[in-house]
């Protein structure tokens, strides 16, 4: 066994009610372990919220009942054979934090630590010793080489999720996966299947995309076939041929797309950068931009189906006229199997759909009108900002020998033109709600004698469009469009 002095407990940033469930474990009658995840990021700085902790000789479930009733919180089963159970504190400091506790019997206790997944999660420290670093497998060693080794390969099989959590731990610490290891993730895939759970994989893709060297382990991912085992949809776009557009092949543009995403990133504007850091929804993971990643990862399943290769003028011309459409189509197809949230299905099937809109905006010798920015804002609102940038990515992915530098260059000043403009519009619209409108929905139906109906949306609709842009200011002309229109 190697020791090793480490941070003391005393020192960590944790609310105080956090420490006071740790004393009390180290205060029961029989050895309490604190091991894993936590330990490993606590060696190297990062911020952890998820505590779990082994046992000995204890009942995991009314441990955690009676830490529950002590400290204020609830506990839930976890899994029913090892009987892990989870505590959740409601002290409002705790909001995020999780104890997860599991028994194990004396005898036991070595093959516990036999039985973890990875070196760098095999690090333990008895809270009745919380100075001394337990280290079976030298797992300090490989955090400091940054290498995810497994404990022992076999040990991956009892879970295959542990394939994919391979390369979310090499992208947390920036390094790479043993090469025996990754071996045998490559050649035991087929145990990579539908028994593992969607919510599981789900889990560790975002974490994955949260981090902002992602794209090296996506493009690892590929070259084994993990990546195809998740999204088979991608399978069909290796056989998408480079074109005149594109130097590259379908599917290695595709990975390509993470890459220029992740080193373009430091492009856009500060303002769309803290816009995409945020959390998606009401959990810290995902963030926005890694539901546009896997956006621009998915961007163009659609085409393999809707290919088609013309003689043009010297060269051959390869078009995917509704690519867009079938893709958005296939997104929906994806997320039912994968059990996304509505909002993230909803999002991604949105920015597959419009991925070509931007570009569409601007035409050779005109400009873009106010009507049109706005009709482009309205309808991808929210995801803006994920759509602008998985624009981006796309134009610098797509360098065929058609495409020129003065290409690229204008196609970037579009898009930072757009970011600008969509961030004009948002402050207008918030400024707007502040004011009463110059036509309600109500007003207009009195007015028109319309019901309730999508001809009374439609000129809804219209209207906000006019007044949005400047056409109608007063409320008087807003009443006169409105009675003119009516039909």
């Amino acid at each position: 066994m190697f020791v090793l002095k480490v941070i003391s407990f005393s020192s960590l940033v944790l609310p105080e009610k956090a420490k006071e469930l740790i004393h009390a474990l180290a205060s029961l009658d029989t050895p309490v372990f604190l091991v894993g995840g936590f330990i490993r990021d606590m060696l190297i700085d990062l911020s952890s919220f998820d505590l779990d902790f082994v046992v000995v000789d204890k009942d995991p479930v009314n441990l955690a009942k009676s830490l529950s009733e002590n400290f204020g919180g609830h506990s839930f089963l976890l899994h029913d054979e090892t009987k892990t159970t989870r505590l959740v504190l409601s002290d409002q400091s705790c909001s995020g934090y999780t104890f997860d506790f599991t028994g194990v019997s004396k005898q036991d206790l070595e093959k516990d630590f036999l039985r973890r997944d990875f070196t760098i999660n095999a690090l333990a420290v008895n809270l009745k010793e919380p100075n001394i670093l337990i280290d079976k497998f030298s797992g300090q060693k490989d955090l400091k080489e940054k290498k995810i080794r497994s404990v022992t390969p076999e040990n991956l099989l009892d879970d295959p999720l542990r394939f994919l959590r391979a390369f979310r731990f090499a992208s947390l610490i920036n390094g790479e996966i043993d090469n025996d290891t990754l071996i045998f993730i490559k050649i035991n895939l087929e145990h990579f299947n539908n028994t593992v759970a969607s919510e599981r994989i789900l889990n560790e893709l975002w974490k994955l995309f949260d981090n902002d060297n992602s794209c090296k382990y996506i493009s690892q991912m590929a070259d084994i076939g993990l990546l195809e085992k998740i999204f088979p949809e991608l399978t069909p776009t290796r056989k998408v041929t480079p074109n005149i557009y594109h130097h590259l092949w379908l599917f290695d543009h595709s990975i390509e797309m993470i890459k220029i995403f992740e080193e373009s990133f430091c492009k856009i504007p500060k303002q769309a950068r803290d816009d995409l850091n945020k959390p998606f929804g009401a959990l810290k993971s995902p963030v926005k931009k890694s539901v546009a990643k896997l956006a621009s990862l998915l961007h163009d399943i659609g085409k393999p189906d809707t290919w088609e290769i013309k003689q043009g003028d010297g060269f051959e011309k390869h078009t995917f006229y509704g690519h867009d459409k079938l893709g958005s189509k296939k997104i929906e197809e994806i997320s039912k199997r994968l059990k996304l949230s509505n909002s993230i299905s909803e999002t991604l099937s949105k920015l597959v759909r419009y991925h070509l809109r931007p570009f569409q905006l601007s035409q050779p010798g005109a400009e873009i009108t106010e009507k049109a920015l706005y009709r482009f804002f309205r309808d991808v609102e929210n995801d803006t900002t994920l759509l602008l940038m998985l624009a981006l990515s796309d134009l610098y992915a797509t360098c065929g020998p058609k495409v020129t530098k003065e290409d690229l260059a204008n196609g970037e000043k579009l898009i930072l033109f757009l970011f600008d403009k969509y961030f004009e519009y948002k402050t207008k619209k918030e400024e707007k709600t502040k004011k009463p409108k110059l036509l309600d929905g109500n007003e207009i139906m009195k007015l028109t004698g319309l019901k309730p109906s999508c001809q009374l949306g439609d000129l809804i609709k219209n209207l906000d469009e006019l007044i949005a842009t400047g056409e109608i200011t007063t409320k008087e002309d807003a009443v006169k469009w409105a009675l003119e229109h009516k039909i």
